[in-house]
């Protein structure tokens, strides 16, 4: 994606702030007004409190100032706890007075309708004009668990307390950011800050996840996600993330419908929004998950900040039970048992019980259970082992040295710095909560530890292989060709390019088409056939039919001008048949490709992200199977050998069954060559596909059919009525 200039607001004064002004304040804690100033107390804010309110002279304890502009200190925040009509003008006296800091309570705008959407609008045109830091309307606020501040009007912690760490929580949702942050608690996880964003009028989600970044403190981010308007700005901050090696969890939920569209080509059917974000995510490092409890569980795991060198286990198990399934679970995750070097199986005798086998999973069976030390020296020598990634320790019902047992994780695990993930079902509350007063974290069940796992393993290997951002590049290869724009150009009043036409653009572009002719008349179409050499393939050029195959448009194989002439007469009749009113553009002769397996290559727009890649099986049945692989375009040769690589039928291009093995290298820059066209032309067409993608037994690759359509956006002249695309 091309590189843009985004300005970053500075937000650790926001966020940090020595001032706090609330304004709508209330002695009332069950109003929000007043429970944001028993909040900030009750957690011990450092700074100052401004209480606004023009009716009280005191509030919950606080001197109470009739305006802001009474308040004769520096204010470092404003807190706006207003009903919705007021909460404009209020603003406005906050830019009056260069208080650019503004967190807005209040409900009542986008969420309710037209008036409430009105009201939105123009506190967004204030944040734009006056270059306001404003977050909301509509959120609970946030937290900063270090200063503390608790500028907010819910909160929910068991303990009493905000536990401060390297978790850090932002949330479209209040009430799932206070959740979150419960979770959080219940397992001892400290936090730095929950950050809730509400309506986003000023302040968006990338916008947090950017400031997060620069956070020292912050080590891992936790976020819940319904939809972005900049896909551009969320896909920066998601890279700063990565850039920074700060793993970014999100749950992602609300799947926006998609507008009631004809879709005309397969790929809009393979893309949809889900997609879309499935793909950006995949691209760029960030880990989803489907729960909130998934969720904390990833941040238990990443909040240690160690990543495993490898994918490689090795599991030390009290119970062969739970080594045999942890074994199961490891190989379902993508995860390899580690092998062990001879000179650790060698220690491993000598430590463990005859009976013991030494292996992986190691069953260190009942006999190891009260020998507390022998299993600290079995672990060391497995941490020792340099084939192993990631040990996981299993236990089912072990409660035999309770605070002993914890006392030797802690020196054990602090002495490594390879990730050890702890699965203890049956650990007792005492023992629990001695493990996380310690700051070790552990799973009661097994799968949730071993997909724990396998996420920092993903992780390290993103970050390990990531690629730079590809850029649009200006060399020969990707720049717009005055061939290309010709292509392009034509025709102007029509919306959907027939096969021919949008052949034009590939072979312009540089792709490679088969040899053929547009013909008229069944005798050019056997001259044509005559000069391009049979076996031949003929096909209808219509606009008004996308999928030719399913109306009897293809007849392929043909081998000679009898079954070519033949072919064409009942191809007129079968036409005929289905749309009497039908006038074909032509037929197009094309070369026989000799067909070892098909691909179907396409691009569709997203209205978030822009141009979304997609590659699968290709032919007729593309959308009956769902295997795809999906990128934001454009892609580099490299990424996009690792999408044809993810696919279920992958095994076909490395010559499955006796076939030929297909040239990846070559398949590579052909894809990556096409994303690149889509995003030069991302303005001026919404779908492109090629589908089939031929890849020959001899080796060749080809187009073999091809659909472009126009954006509406960019075809405004063509609609005069709402168009139904």
């Amino acid at each position: 994606m091309a590189s843009e200039v985004h300005h970053k607001p500075d937000l650790h004064g926001f966020f940090n702030p020595s001032s706090i002004a609330v304004v709508g304040a209330s002695a009332d804690s069950n109003k929000p007004g007043g429970k944001i100033i028993e909040l900030l107390r009750h957690f011990q804010f450092p700074g100052r409190i401004f209480p606004v309110n023009p009716g009280r002279k005191e509030i919950q304890g606080l001197a109470c100032y009739s305006n802001l502009a009474e308040i004769k200190y520096p204010v470092d925040l404003v807190v706006i706890a207003l009903a919705a009509k007021q909460v404009p003008e209020a603003v406005r006296s906050c830019a009056a007075l260069s208080l650019h800091n503004i967190v807005v309570i209040s409900a009542g705008f986008a969420e309710l309708g037209a008036e409430g959407a009105a009201l939105q609008a123009e506190l967004r045109e204030l944040v734009q004009r006056y270059g306001l830091n404003l977050l909301g309307p509509n959120c609970i606020g946030f937290v900063n668990a270090l200063l503390p501040a608790a500028a907010a009007f819910s909160l929910a912690v068991d303990s009493g307390e905000l536990r401060q760490g390297p978790v850090a929580i932002v949330a479209q949702s209040g009430g799932l950011g206070v959740l979150a942050l419960y979770l959080a608690d219940l397992e001892h996880i400290g936090i730095s800050y929950m950050i809730n964003t509400g309506n986003e009028a000023g302040l968006d989600f990338a916008s947090i996840i950017s400031f997060l970044v620069r956070e020292p403190a912050v080590k891992v981010i936790g976020g819940y996600l319904e939809g972005a308007v900049d896909g551009s700005r969320l896909r920066r901050s998601f890279r700063e993330a990565a850039e920074a090696g700060k793993p970014v969890i999100l749950l992602k939920a609300g799947d926006s419908r998609e507008a009631i569209e004809a879709i005309s080509s397969h790929t809009g059917a393979l893309a949809g929004s889900r997609e879309a974000y499935q793909a950006v995510f995949r691209q760029e490092g960030v880990l989803p998950v489907s729960t909130m409890t998934e969720m904390i569980s990833l941040l238990k795991a990443f909040a240690s900040g160690r990543l495993p060198k490898g994918n490689r286990v090795g599991v030390f198990a009290l119970s062969g039970g739970m080594g045999v399934l942890t074994a199961d679970l490891c190989s379902a995750a993508g995860l390899q048992l580690a092998r062990f070097e001879d000179k650790t199986k060698r220690e491993l005798r000598r430590l463990l019980p005859s009976i013991a086998t030494v292996r992986n999973p190691l069953d260190a069976t009942a006999a190891m259970v009260s020998n507390l030390d022998g299993i600290e020296a079995s672990l060391k020598v497995l941490l020792a082992d340099p084939g192993v990634d990631i040990l996981v320790f299993a236990t089912a019902f072990w409660r035999h040295f309770g605070t002993r047992a914890v006392i030797m994780l802690e020196r054990l695990i602090s002495r490594t710095d390879k990730p050890v993930i702890l699965i203890w079902p049956g650990c007792n509350e005492e023992t629990r909560l001695k493990l996380q007063e310690k700051g070790l974290f552990f799973y009661r069940e097994a799968r949730e530890g071993i997909a724990a796992a396998a996420s920092l393993w993903r992780y390290a290997a993103f970050l390990n292989s990531r690629a730079q951002p590809v850029q649009a590049r200006e060399d020969r290869a990707t720049a717009l060709s005055p061939q290309v724009k010709a292509a392009v150009a034509l025709p102007h009043e029509k919306m959907e390019l027939t096969e021919v036409e949008s052949k034009e653009i590939l072979k312009a572009w540089g792709l490679p088409v088969p040899r053929g002719a547009m013909v008229e008349t069944v005798d050019e179409a056997a001259e044509a056939a005559r000069v391009i050499g049979y076996p031949v393939v003929l096909k209808v050029v219509s606009r008004a039919i996308s999928h030719k195959t399913e109306a009897g448009g293809v007849a392929l194989g043909l081998t000679d001008e009898v079954q070519l002439r033949a072919a064409w007469s009942q191809m007129r009749k079968r036409l005929q048949e289905i749309e009497p009113a039908l006038i074909p553009d032509g037929f197009l002769v094309e070369e026989m490709l000799p067909v070892q397996t098909e691909l179907l290559v396409g691009v569709r727009f997203d209205d978030v992200f822009g141009p979304l890649l997609v590659v699968s099986p290709g032919g007729i049945l593309v959308e009956l199977f769902q295997d795809k692989s999906i990128r934001p375009a454009p892609v580099s040769p490299s990424q996009a050998l690792e999408m044809a690589g993810e696919l279920k039928s992958a095994p076909l291009l490395q010559g499955y069954r006796g076939a030929g093995p297909v040239d990846l290298k070559q398949l590579a820059e052909i894809i990556s060559s096409f994303s690149h066209l889509a995003w030069e032309l991302r303005h001026q067409f919404k779908e492109m596909e090629i589908n089939p993608l031929i890849i020959g037994r001899d080796g060749s690759i080809a187009a073999a059919d091809a659909l472009f359509i126009r954006s509406c956006r960019d075809s405004q002249r063509l609609c005069p009525s709402p168009c139904s695309r």
